[in-house]
């Protein structure tokens, strides 16, 4: 590697020449590397680092060992790309098990366990002797382009939605002319905040998609200028392939919005109760997402039980705990095998997680919490007034149906907070409840009930609608990590559907394939979905897929 171009003060040649010299065209040994400057310096250059207070503080990377006597000394190949995670450290490792280069401290926080951690400098040969510099992996892949395209065309539909929805604002105003004057500034700034709100999620998506090019042509031009240096060229290669394939994986999981609208929706009400009104009516942005894909793992059946009914059931880390008869029971999701179970009074129904080691059953007239630290374990118990069918949790609150008509809610100590049986106006709100789940992503409660569908709640139990479908008559319900709701249907061979945040239907995403369900729970990271039946032994495994992939 010696620079054969240069004008040489001598005829010695050297592998590594100090770069600050070089810009002179004179030929000097390079002793000592500077991370900072990103340059090779001969000891005149060290020297005058010294002299420098603002260069002072720059480290440095040693030359080997000397060589025999009468041969030059060389300089190691060194990485100089700096940790992103760690300010400061050099990605000097590399691990070939996850093929990741890292500083350091990332072996030793993430990579603890592997036993291919090595050095990039005293490797280098043979770890860029099986890349070579492969230009694909520095160019933005069709997906980056794709979805920059998707997501400018989804501006430019939300543009267009909100001119329409602010003139069916003012249109609806005329009407009501005599009374809408002060109101009509509300709704507007409704729209435009709703515009904004949806703006800013299209927008961050795109400039992510952005950024991805950015880092890649950045990536692309530092191993243009490290070309003498094959340790930077093999860790600027990595990080490339690492950020084509980020965006690859992340894209598979990814919900993706298919449509930017909104709409001004009136409200016939309001020419009756007009002084009551505090909006023109409902701004609301149209979000269609993926529905999932059940298919049936005809060969991975979970064997529960003898004639039981699966009542209830939820995700716990990589596990699922099912309630049955008498028992919990334990399956393990990546090893497809049952782990563990107690014995429960009472004949559990739903359960639901407490903590990251306890859940609380429903069991006759007790709540029953079970540790699932270790192995599944009774602990305290809660004794109602009232039967138990389905729980949830939620900032140290229970709410409990009775598979009737009401709902419960309690303090952790048993306390009873509020009970809510009919709406503002007197009607029943149930015909017969069954399982609740909470959904973070909008702070709402829903339980799933046969005869009405499903009935929404805010976390104070105050009750807010009631979403009817006739594909949605709940036995089980959960919520995947997105907040889509997963409904059971109430029927032999029935359909289980896919709701929004909002519980509003999105789609079938498959068909029941034995009598009626009972409980239904979904790990969204493994894409399993899990649906247990009345007087069944098992409880039946689907893989779940989008339904754009």
């Amino acid at each position: 590697m010696a620079s054969s171009s240069l004008p040489k003060m001598s005829e010695e040649t050297f592998e590594y020449n100090c770069s600050c010299c070089a810009n002179d065209n004179l030929s000097k040994e390079a002793l000592k590397y500077c991370v900072e400057c990103q340059q090779y310096c001969c000891q005149d250059c060290l020297t005058s680092h010294g002299r420098i207070s603002s260069l002072k503080g720059h480290s440095f990377l040693d030359n080997s060992s000397a060589k025999s006597q009468g041969q030059p000394r060389t300089l190691k190949a060194f990485p100089t790309k700096q940790c992103s995670k760690h300010a400061g450290m050099i990605l000097y490792m590399y691990c070939e098990s996850h093929d990741a280069v890292c500083c350091y401290v990332c072996a030793a926080e993430d990579h603890k366990s592997c036993k291919d951690i090595v050095s990039v400098s005293y490797n280098i040969d043979r770890l860029y002797s099986k890349i070579g510099t492969s230009q694909d992996t520095l160019e933005p892949n069709d997906t980056i382009d794709k979805m920059i395209k998707y997501h400018t065309t989804l501006l430019q539909q939300l543009q267009e939605s909100k001119v329409s929805a602010i003139k069916a604002v003012s249109d609806f105003r005329i009407e009501m002319e005599n009374y809408l004057k002060k109101l009509e500034e509300v709704s507007i700034r409704e729209i435009e905040d709703e515009y904004k709100k949806l703006e800013s999620v299209i927008l961050e998506e795109r400039k992510r998609y952005e950024d991805f090019i950015d880092d890649l042509k950045n990536l692309k031009q530092e191993i243009a200028q490290a070309s003498a240096n094959i340790a930077e060229l093999f860790v600027c290669t990595k990080l490339a392939e690492k950020k084509n394939s980020t965006i690859k994986d992340d894209e598979k999981g990814r919900r993706r919005i298919k449509q930017a609208e909104i709409k001004f929706i009136p409200s016939e009400e309001m020419k009756k109760s007009i002084e009551k009104m505090v909006n023109l009516g409902k701004a609301i942005s149209s979000r269609t997402y993926n529905v999932y894909k059940a298919t049936k793992v005809c060969d991975n059946k979970v064997i529960v039980g003898n004639g039981c009914t699966v009542s209830g059931s939820c995700i716990v880390g990589d596990t699922v705990v099912f309630s049955l008869h008498n028992k919990l029971k334990r399956f393990d999701i990546l090893s497809s095998t049952l782990t563990d179970e107690c014995t429960v009074p009472n004949g559990p129904r739903g359960v639901c997680k407490v903590g990251d080691k306890e859940v609380a059953v429903a069991c006759g007239n007790v709540v029953q919490f079970v540790s699932v630290h270790d192995r599944l374990s009774l602990s305290r118990s809660i004794k109602m007034k009232h039967s138990c069918y389905g729980i949830a949790y939620k900032n140290g609150k229970l709410y409990i149906t009775d598979e009737s008509r009401s709902l419960y809610m309690y303090d952790m100590s048993g306390k009873l907070l509020k009970t809510v049986t009919s709406d503002t106006c007197g009607q029943p709100l149930f015909e017969g409840n069954r399982h609740i789940i909470f959904n973070d992503k909008n702070d709402r409660l829903f339980v799933g009930d046969v005869g009405k569908g499903l009935v929404c709640f805010n976390a104070q139990c105050d009750y807010i609608e009631t979403i009817t479908d006739p594909d949605v008559r709940p036995n089980g319900v959960c919520v995947d990590n997105y907040g889509n709701i997963i409904v059971a249907h109430n029927t032999y061979y029935g359909p289980i559907v896919q709701c929004d945040r909002d519980g509003q239907t999105c789609g079938v995403i498959g068909t029941t394939q034995r009598k009626t369900p009972q409980s239904v729970c979904v790990h969204h990271g493994l894409r399993k979905m899990f649906v247990g039946y009345g007087s069944s032994e098992i409880a039946e495994l689907y893989d779940l897929t989008l339904d754009s992939e």
